[in-house]
């Protein structure tokens, strides 16, 4: 017995050992070497595009990049992966910043706009992204954690202490190690690290200077079939971030208000982009969850009553958009983007970029 005691103990020792081991050195998302955000960040402040990136932490890149920054930016874009690709081409002679980051929250957004204002460079106007998700309390949305210094400090709170950081609970996180352990061989082999590149288009994932990305090759040259595998493997599992989203949270609603007259009383222009769903997952939208049309509906009377812009709609029907303006289920190309920030529509709510 105590033979088997021993065994079993060297056992769980050495897969303990292995797991921590993966974890710290594979490092999936850059959570225990610090520094991978600010190199990307000082190749694009060198005012190149960074290129080989993946796996880091956007909020932190946020962070980093903010505190490169010497002069307000014109236009600042706030958003998710859906607003990412609004870049400064489609703004002329403008200094253009989008600060977009992946599953973006309610958090986000305040936090990202409380850098600029406590570092005193709020700009002339603001992009901001609403998605589906951003009033659904199970969105289940936590990555904004990395901000939450600058998100409590907007309401001026101070921060609730976590029994267990982050960083140790990913170090013995098997679903960590998975990813980690993808992530090992080119770490080993030392091609993890971001590039500078003069191009906007490369074979991997690229962040442009101005903050926004550009898809790999491989993603942007995706053909219709693949696109539409990707669309109906999006709409057969759970729509991202929208399940159990039963009602708008009159809490998240009103921290959005707050930002919104935040924003407006320090005489910053506003808009709301709401990006478009790929045609068919917005007719299971439309049929499985109907409080995504009651929002939109919410948020153009927001935008009447407060006299803010909107481009775009989550209704890809609504603003012309068809099923070949989709990279997948629910992000837009860049044509489509174009389009919905120059088209002017019928309702006076809506204004097209030019006369923005």
């Amino acid at each position: 017995m105590k033979k088997f005691i021993i065994k079993t103990s060297i056992f769980a020792i050495v897969i303990l050992t292995l797991l921590m081991s993966v974890n710290y050195w594979g490092d999936a998302a850059k959570i225990f070497h610090t520094g991978y955000e600010r190199n990307i960040a000082n190749i694009i402040y060198t005012s190149k595009n960074a290129t080989n990136i993946s796996n880091y932490d956007e909020r932190i890149l946020q962070k980093e990049l903010i505190n490169k920054i010497k002069s307000k930016p014109d236009i600042l874009i706030l958003g998710s992966s859906r607003t990412m690709l609004i870049n400064s081409s489609y703004f002329e002679d403008k200094k253009v910043i989008n600060n977009s980051v992946s599953g973006a929250s309610i958090e986000d957004l305040i936090a990202i706009y409380q850098m600029y204002k406590t570092k005193n460079i709020l700009p002339k106007k603001i992009i901001l992204g609403i998605d589906p998700w951003i009033f659904n309390e199970n969105n289940g949305q936590t990555r904004w954690n990395s901000l939450k210094r600058e998100y409590y400090s907007f309401f001026n709170k101070t921060i609730d202490k976590d029994i267990l950081n982050n960083k140790t609970q990913q170090l013995f996180s098997f679903s960590y190690f998975q990813s980690s352990l993808r992530s090992l061989p080119a770490v080993i082999l030392g091609k993890s690290n971001p590039i500078a590149s003069n191009k906007i288009y490369n074979e991997s994932n690229t962040k442009i200077k101005d903050g926004s990305l550009a898809y790999s090759e491989k993603y942007r040259n995706a053909s219709v079939t693949d696109v539409d595998n990707k669309m109906k493997s999006y709409i057969a599992g759970k729509i991202y971030s929208i399940e159990k989203f039963d009602s708008i949270s009159p809490k998240i609603f009103s921290e959005f208000d707050d930002l919104c007259k935040e924003v407006l009383a320090n005489d910053i222009e506003l808009s709301f982009f709401l990006a478009p769903y790929h045609p068919l997952v917005y007719a299971k939208i439309k049929e499985d969850y109907k409080i995504i049309l009651e929002e939109e509906n919410k948020i153009i009377k927001y935008a009447r009553q407060n006299n803010i812009r909107i481009f775009g709609s989550f209704n890809p029907v609504k603003i012309e958009i068809d099923n070949t303006g989709f990279y997948d289920g629910m992000h837009s190309k860049e044509k489509t983007i174009q389009k919905i920030l120059e088209v002017q529509t019928h309702n006076n709510v809506y204004k097209s970029l030019v006369d923005w």
